[in-house]
């Protein structure tokens, strides 16, 4: 397996600090990490550094196309330029080459990137701050600067690679946890970012956007974003995962639509367990989960716990009831409609909600199978 580190060396870098060091302040620096999954076809970059809003500069990432961490004394263009250079089919190396010829401040550059295959390339200007430099493996490249010295950076790179069974962005949180408290960046982080891509052509904006977390300025900005990505895990990505369980399906492949069922329950189970998360995220899980028609008792549980949280809610009240009906529970559905329509009578989509329920409340109940072959209506 491929495994090569890129650095500027230290006794190098002693005599650059004299005259470099002031830098140290207007750099946005970063930490990052950039992943690849061959299994989902996920890509993504998890950034972390002492300036504010690294997220906004930091990554660039297209499913289909490849990521690319631009850092140090950031030039933004070289993200939005690189992504272009490796989807006309130029190599991941030659993108890199080509990135720093045409940019005079190349030396207070870094970059990380990986290619639609998982293929990584990376670069280290001999004038950044500190120990830098980076790992590039298969599907895996991690580069920072104003490092203390390489032992965090191995310490990171192994860390991460030993993790490759969880999902994708849970490996980036993790190793932008770790890198928080290694101090990948030795002037303390203020922002944290990850960013993951994703390929269906019936979710077309996954392709740059299929998990957008970011915090821009915290004093402990891995936890904020670690509490942001549980709620996007539950709000978005169980939804998410149930509908590229359906596309895997409709196009006759098995093993990776069981695989996001999986990941769909094992999402929502971690949600239910998770008494900190914020009710708007429990009540959107119960409304996904009740769209696709699946798990409805785990989303019954969402809906209580969203209620608890905010009683007076007419939004959580309307999820209640569309699951309830999901159940087949239909003159709960209604009564639980009637009740979030008393709170504001001129709500017109909420007056639909009850006109829909009192229909299906007035059609005849279904047959139900009794011996063999033979059928009866209920009660």
């Amino acid at each position: 397996m491929m495994h090569r580190r890129f650095a500027i060396h230290a006794a190098f870098l002693a005599a650059l600090l004299v005259a470099t060091g002031a830098w140290a302040a207007d750099m946005s620096g970063a930490f990052s990490v950039i992943l690849y999954d061959p299994a989902t076809g996920e890509i993504g970059i998890g950034v972390l550094s002492h300036a504010p809003a690294c997220g906004a500069c930091v990554p660039w990432v297209e499913a289909g196309v490849g990521a690319i961490a631009t850092q140090g004394e950031t030039e933004a263009s070289w993200g939005p330029r690189g992504l272009d250079l490796l989807r006309r089919g130029v190599p991941v190396e030659k993108m890199v080459d080509s990135l720093m010829q045409s940019d005079a401040g190349f030396q207070r550059r870094q970059l990380g990137a990986l290619d639609r295959t998982g293929w990584p390339g990376g670069y280290s200007g001999v004038e950044l701050v500190n120990w830098s430099g980076g790992v590039l493996d298969s599907n895996f490249a991690m580069q920072a600067n104003t490092m203390t010295s390489h032992v965090v950076m191995d310490v990171l790179a192994d860390t991460v690679r030993a993790m490759k069974d969880l999902p994708l962005a849970d490996r980036l949180l993790l190793a932008l946890t770790l890198g928080e408290r290694l101090k990948a960046d030795w002037r303390g982080a203020r922002s944290a970012a990850i960013l993951v891509g994703r390929l269906n052509p019936e979710r077309p904006g996954d392709k740059e956007r299929y998990i957008s977390v970011r915090v821009d300025d915290s004093a402990h900005p891995t936890a904020v974003l670690a509490a942001q990505y549980r709620a996007c895990r539950a709000a978005r990505l169980v939804g998410a995962q149930l509908d590229y369980a359906g596309w895997y399906r409709r196009s006759g492949d098995a093993p990776r639509a069981a695989l996001e069922e999986s990941r769909a329950r094992g999402d929502v189970t971690a949600a239910l367990a998770d008494s900190a998360l914020p009710a708007p995220a429990y009540n959107a899980m119960a409304w996904q989960l009740a769209q696709h028609g699946a798990l409805l008792d785990q989303a019954w549980e969402a809906t209580q716990r969203a209620q608890a949280a905010e009683p007076r809610s007419t939004e959580f009240t309307d999820t209640a009831a569309e699951v309830r009906w999901r159940q087949g529970r239909v003159a709960e559905a209604l009564a639980l409609s009637k009740e979030a329509l008393a709170r504001v009578p001129p709500d017109e989509y909420l007056q639909s909600r009850v006109k829909f329920f009192e229909a299906e409340a007035a059609k005849p109940a279904a047959p139900v199978a009794t011996g063999k072959g033979k059928a009866k209506k209920k009660g």
